[in-house]
């Protein structure tokens, strides 16, 4: 059966959501600015089914922020990407020549010893070699510690700052590289990372580190350009929203690719990205950085 809202259950509803957002949004400002919002895209003079008011006050929202969105009465659990034993390596080399190609299919978590040496083994394979392409196209994100881990070789002996992670519920916090002994001194190799519309999250936030440090060239589509973590907040009214509650900040350029994903300094669509990095890969100067 279908779920209808009246008109005062949607002005209800409007109040609620705003000052969700208000209370929860990593950017919030005052509630009257999403009411406003809600108010101008959503008809209230009128008993609708619950599923059209909340796609009216989802498009409302997201002249706002794309992250946003209205469900009725819904109580999900969103889970973190990883991979499964069936799923094979994560992570994997091949070294043609003085090429590596350092394929990423998802973060797993470095802080588990499993996905560490998988991480670690593959990067052995890379000494040696003159140019690393690392290959992000299609990797939809995973875990901050293994962007940290596997940024580490690329960026030198010395802990260098990622991001800071700005969130409503917690204090600021800095994110580091992870050196290890154990990786290859990969600090002066030509690096080009290969990304297309696919490229995620964690994933889109390897690339961004490697092209503001001007430590890598970037070869293929725009990213996806999901940068922020959502949650889903309820109201015993009904009314429930996803709202942003954290932002990863590049220190460099004082923001992070959310909405406008990384940029690519050489476009190419998906399936030729690659052959494209590997022609770069002999010809181009190592960045400076």
């Amino acid at each position: 059966m279908t779920h209808v809202v009246s008109p005062s259950e949607q002005r209800t509803a409007v109040a609620v959501v705003a000052r969700l957002i208000e209370r929860h949004y990593v950017f919030a400002q005052d509630a009257r600015t999403y009411e406003d919002a809600l108010r101008a895209g959503v008809r209230l003079d009128d008993t609708v089914p619950a599923a059209d008011f909340c796609r009216a006050a989802t498009e409302a929202l997201r002249s706002i922020d794309r992250h946003f969105a209205v469900t009725w009465g819904t109580s999900e659990t969103v889970l973190r990407v990883t991979t499964t034993p069936d799923d094979g390596p994560a992570i994997t080399a091949d070294v043609v020549g003085s090429v590596g190609v350092l394929a990423v299919r998802v973060f797993d978590d470095a802080d588990a010893p499993a996905a560490r040496e998988v991480a670690r083994a593959a990067a052995q394979e890379l000494e040696g070699c003159a140019s690393v392409i690392v290959d992000l196209r299609a990797n939809p994100g995973g875990w901050p510690s293994m962007v940290e881990y596997l940024l580490a070789p690329f960026l030198g002996a010395h802990p260098v700052h990622v991001v800071t992670f700005r969130s409503t519920r917690a204090p600021a916090r800095m994110a580091w590289t992870r050196p290890d002994p154990d990786l290859p001194d990969l600090s002066r190799v030509r690096v080009i990372v290969v990304v297309d519309q696919h490229t995620a999250s964690a994933a889109e936030s390897f690339a961004y580190a490697l092209q503001t440090t001007g430590r890598a060239t970037v070869v293929g589509e725009r990213t996806a350009g999901a940068a922020n973590p959502v949650e889903l907040f309820t109201d015993p009214t009904g009314p429930a929203v996803y709202i942003p509650t954290g932002a990863p900040i590049d220190p460099r350029s004082g923001t992070n690719w959310d909405h406008v994903g990384v940029r690519p300094d050489v476009g190419a669509p998906s399936g030729d990205a690659l052959a494209v990095a590997r022609d770069l890969s002999t010809v181009a100067a190592p960045p400076s950085g």
